[in-house]
């Protein structure tokens, strides 16, 4: 900021000796024929002491509205990209905490998604951390939401609302896939059936499912049984989704040549390539890069980027 300074006062060169003009002289020296300084009156100090105060008073009020403005301009560049009816969420949960905050957010993000009524009605937190990671799901075929218990102990408000965040936006990617056209209960459980059969190809916890798969490997009838594993698998899948979905596949449906179903037609294919997490609650390249997860994970940081620019914006 500038720096303000006050005007610099001449003293005039003229000095009336009386009333009369024609005694007006030129005053080249300001001390008298006797060389003793002229004191300067009492009315003249105090009009110039207060000409001083009033200047420095002005510059403080310049001063404090200069940083009142940059203050505001810095509020204004935080907010700017903020959508106002967030802004209003954000506000309501900024001072909530724990468990509190969790639900509240959880519940704000649902009515700002348009969510309501289709998303689960709240979020369990059962699950341990995994080994690196605090972790959470949704689950495409029960409707539901669950976080491991770090997200009360081990995050900051920002990564749990971004948290939650990213698993409301896997919501209204796979509810927009049942709502779209040309895509049954069938094909959507087929499409999570097949990549079931992948993960548990590859689980070697899922002891029994790998028992079965390498017997009938070496009985040669491995087709067969990868068969009739997904049709049973479909069969029971579809009754839950029905059950579980029931007011989604109840709404108006998408088009499948609009941009939200060419959308939901993609994530399909992508579901069905989906591997999810590790055992250990970490994530693989393949993980990342399934375009569920891409669109996830930056729709979860972009929410978090939001709530941390509202805080600081009305810390200011």
């Amino acid at each position: 900021m500038s720096e303000i300074r006050p005007s610099i006062v001449s003293v005039r060169p003229y000095q009336y000796v009386g009333a009369n003009l024609s005694n007006i002289r030129k005053v080249s020296n300001p001390v008298e024929q006797n060389n003793k300084p002229k004191g300067m009156s009492r009315g003249k100090k105090i009009t110039i002491a207060t000409v001083a105060a009033a200047l420095l008073g002005i510059g403080a009020i310049v001063i404090t509205r200069g940083k009142a403005a940059a203050k505001a301009a810095q509020k204004a560049k935080l907010l700017a990209d903020i959508p106002p009816e967030l802004q209003t969420r954000f506000s309501a949960i900024k001072d909530l905490k724990g468990k509190e905050f969790v639900d509240r957010a959880y519940s704000e993000l649902v009515e700002y998604m348009g969510l309501k009524g289709v998303a689960p009605k709240e979020v369990a937190i059962k699950n341990a951390d995994g080994l690196f990671s605090v972790t959470g799901g949704y689950n495409c075929i029960d409707n539901t939401i669950e976080f491991s218990e770090g997200i009360l102990t081990k995050l900051c408000k920002k990564d749990q609302i971004g948290m939650m965040a990213h698993e409301l936006r896997h919501c209204k990617q796979y509810t927009d896939m049942l709502r779209t056209e040309g895509i049954t209960v069938e094909k959507y459980v087929e499409s999570t059936v097949k990549s079931m059969l992948e993960r548990a190809k590859n689980n070697g916890f899922n002891m029994q499912y790998q028992f079965a798969y390498n017997v009938a490997k070496e009985q040669g009838r491995l087709q067969e049984f990868l068969t009739n594993v997904k049709k049973q698998w479909t069969k029971d899948l579809s009754k839950k989704v029905r059950e579980n979905y029931k007011d989604v596949l109840a709404m108006p449906k998408i088009k499948a040549n609009s941009p939200e179903g060419i959308k939901a037609y993609e994530n399909l294919k992508a579901n069905s390539e989906y591997v999810g997490l590790g055992f250990l609650g970490s994530g693989s390249d393949a993980y990342r890069n399934n375009p569920v997860e891409v669109d996830a994970y930056a729709f979860g940081d972009k929410i978090e980027e939001m709530f941390e620019k509202f805080i600081k914006a009305v810390n200011i």
